[in-house]
């Protein structure tokens, strides 16, 4: 028996038989299932009492800073120091060529002889004529030339005096030496330079640093609201102990040199609207350079304060905020003012948000209890799920060998 694969029932067979197998190798689409929560770490605030601080950026400068000039004018004889090095206060730095001040002072003093001469002639001279008015035989025309003549000659004599003081200055000048103990700077003239010619040439400079000054701005607002809780005195005036200090330079962690308040300006520089503070540091090894910047801390008190991990403070447009994870795994913003860094922790202080209908306080959202999401915050956003991770413990260490 045959079949004709032109009938119509053929071709119907063999249309419907390929979408009929279609149909049943597809598979059904799986349902969604939307992922996990992320897992956070937590942790808690800790209450402690912490120093209340302002922190700054400032420079530096040596207690005693002085430029060495050449106060005479003549060739540089003998540099008698290296740059660098530390000096005495009087120790001999620079000598330049004596020889023509050395001339000028012998002929100031052989000019001052003269004048003694003609000084002790002119006082004779009077004697005479003072004795002749008592015998009649002089007249008085005589001696008020001769008084005349005396004092002139004692000017004379002065100026002359003036100008041997003069000479021996300038003789004195050709010896530079350290007006201050201190270490010495790079030396900018060569031996056989010819100095002063113009102007008093710079030939190097002293700075005592054994001490050094911490110069930093300080907001006006700032000295206000200090000054304000201190009945507008300044550290000291009142018996109070002087504002710690602390400094830190470029290469350091945190702030290890110790300091305190020295001084302030006497008025607010309307141009920036700060105030110049300086504050006083010890130095006797020169850790502290003169000219660095550095970074300031002034200490003004202590307070109680909540702190949290440095990491977990987050920062935005509109300011700085911490998020918690609530007992029901809710992510919570807390909007926060933060201190400055405190052993790798910051004091906040939550931002008070509106009050409540009726003019009662919102409830702080921040307390020792609250569980401050530190790691895992890239992962999580307000009012996202997260689980909290339990901490693990830390690894097991095996025993330190014995030495042989």
């Amino acid at each position: 028996m045959r079949f004709c694969l032109t009938s119509p029932a053929a071709i119907l067979f063999t249309t419907l038989l390929p979408l009929a197998l279609l149909t049943g190798c597809r598979k059904k689409s799986a349902d969604y299932v939307p992922p996990p929560p992320p897992e956070v770490t937590i942790a808690s605030p800790t209450q402690r009492t912490v120093p209340i601080t302002l922190e700054y950026t400032g420079s530096v400068r040596g207690i005693e800073s002085v430029e060495i000039r050449a106060r005479v004018k003549g060739f540089l004889q003998k540099k008698h120091i290296e740059g660098g090095r530390r000096v005495k206060a009087g120790e001999l730095l620079f000598t330049i060529d004596p020889r023509t001040y050395e001339a000028q002072l012998a002929q100031a003093r052989a000019e001052s002889e003269s004048q003694k001469a003609n000084l002790k002639l002119a006082e004779l001279t009077l004697v005479r004529l003072q004795e002749a008015m008592r015998s009649g035989a002089g007249s008085q025309q005589e001696l008020d030339r001769s008084l005349t003549e005396r004092d002139a000659a004692k000017a004379q004599l002065d100026l002359s005096l003036a100008r041997v003081r003069a000479a021996e200055l300038d003789l004195e000048f050709t010896r530079v030496t350290a007006p201050i103990s201190g270490r010495i700077g790079i030396i900018s003239v060569d031996e056989g330079q010819l100095v002063g010619a113009t102007e008093p040439t710079l030939l190097t400079s002293v700075i005592n640093d054994d001490k050094v000054l911490a110069m930093y701005d300080m907001d006006e607002r700032q000295v206000l609201e200090i000054r304000s809780k201190n009945q507008n005195k300044r550290p000291g005036e009142d018996g109070r102990p002087l504002v710690e200090v602390r400094l830190g330079l470029a290469n350091e962690q945190g702030f290890p040199h110790i300091g305190q308040f020295h001084k302030a300006d006497n008025r607010v520089n309307p141009e920036t609207g700060t105030i110049r503070i300086e504050s006083i540091f010890e130095n006797p090894d020169g850790t502290i350079l003169p000219g660095a910047f550095v970074r300031l801390l002034a200490v003004y008190g202590d307070k109680d304060a909540l702190l949290v991990p440095d990491v977990a403070v987050l920062r935005d447009a509109t300011g700085r905020y911490v998020l918690t994870l609530a007992e029901d795994g809710t992510v919570e913003r807390i909007n926060v003012i933060a201190g400055p860094v405190f052993e790798r922790m910051r004091p906040v202080e939550e931002v008070v948000g509106d009050p409540l209908p009726g003019g009662t306080a919102a409830p702080s959202k921040l307390t020792p209890q609250s569980r401050i999401i530190v790691n895992g915050l890239q992962r999580v956003r307000p009012g996202a799920k997260a689980v909290a991770k339990s901490p693990s413990p830390a690894p097991a260490t095996s025993p330190t060998p014995p030495s042989r």
